[in-house]
């Protein structure tokens, strides 16, 4: 007869997971949290399940129906139950990527996954597309929510995977020739500085965050090392562009801390430290964390 302590580690050995996650969504600590609060919190809408159902963010939810809508509308056979379906199919996929149990049903879970990843899609198609906005939206209406929009899609705890979004867009998109790099073009033409170039989304693609962190760091990198610096060749993480003297603008501090704290809790995968880099500084200062596998 085994007794209680036995019971108890089987109990709790039997409630691992059969398959490792390799979570890429996390929610803020305090420790980075208390440096910036506001820089770590989605201003009117929310992505992902973190910030879902907080008061000052309900108004968007009826835009993402509407955008869902438009989305439907653009193609001409139904493919609700299709993109339904699929998220279905991903729902497992994605709860991994979180770094904690997400208290929502299957239902709600492929709902969200759905409404979010569609309304991304059509407010960065619409971004791009001048022509494609309709004139009595009042996303584009009034610039500031674009802005307050840009800067909420670049918050670490308001991600879905993009894998999701990939998915979408494969459904959703009218000409079989759209590629789905041209997603993340506003951002880099928003983001630290403009590229000439349209480049090539990598391919460890966690989420929109993580895009925008390694083609920032490796474009600055490039940069550079055309003015003869020839170190920053091997740049890969924020924490380094601050370490090479790159001074940020005001307005895009807010993307900078979190891709910090995105390369901060990578270091659940693997971290690379070199001589001179410590790991306990609560800013993230001295890491640099490989990609994970969600």
């Amino acid at each position: 007869m085994s007794d209680n302590v036995t019971i108890s580690i089987d109990s709790l050995l039997n409630g691992l997971s059969s398959t490792q996650s390799n979570p890429s969504i996390f929610r803020v600590g305090d420790h980075l949290r208390s440096i910036n609060p506001e820089a770590y919190d989605p201003e009117i809408i929310a992505i992902g399940p973190f910030h879902r159902g907080k008061h000052h963010l309900q108004n968007m939810e009826k835009h993402k129906v509407r955008y869902l809508k438009l989305v439907l509308q653009r193609k001409e056979e139904s493919i609700l139950e299709i993109c339904v379906t699929a998220m279905r199919h991903l729902e497992d996929r994605a709860r991994k990527c979180y770094a904690e149990d997400i208290q929502l049903g299957e239902d709600e879970f492929v709902k969200m996954l759905l409404l979010d990843g569609c309304f991304i899609i059509e407010f960065l198609h619409k971004l791009q597309n001048i022509k494609c906005r309709d004139e009595d939206d009042p996303i584009f209406q009034y610039g500031y929510i674009q802005s307050h929009l840009l800067h909420d899609l670049m918050v670490f705890e308001n991600q879905i995977p993009f894998f999701i979004i990939d998915s979408l867009f494969d459904m959703i998109k009218i000409d079989k020739g759209d590629k789905i790099n041209a997603l993340i073009w506003p951002f880099l033409q928003n983001g630290i500085f403009p590229l000439q170039d349209l480049p090539e989304v990598p391919e460890t693609r966690h989420h929109l965050l993580g895009i925008v962190h390694d083609l920032q760091c490796s474009s600055f990198a490039k940069r550079l090392s055309h003015i003869g610096s020839m170190e920053m060749e091997n740049i890969d993480s924020a924490i380094e562009l601050q370490e090479a003297g790159i001074a940020f603008k005001k307005s895009k501090k807010s993307m900078f801390r979190n891709m910090m704290a995105y390369e901060y809790y990578l270091l659940a995968d693997f971290v690379d430290m070199t001589p001179n880099r410590r790991n306990e500084n609560p800013n993230g200062n001295g890491l640099k964390a490989s990609r994970g596998k969600c």
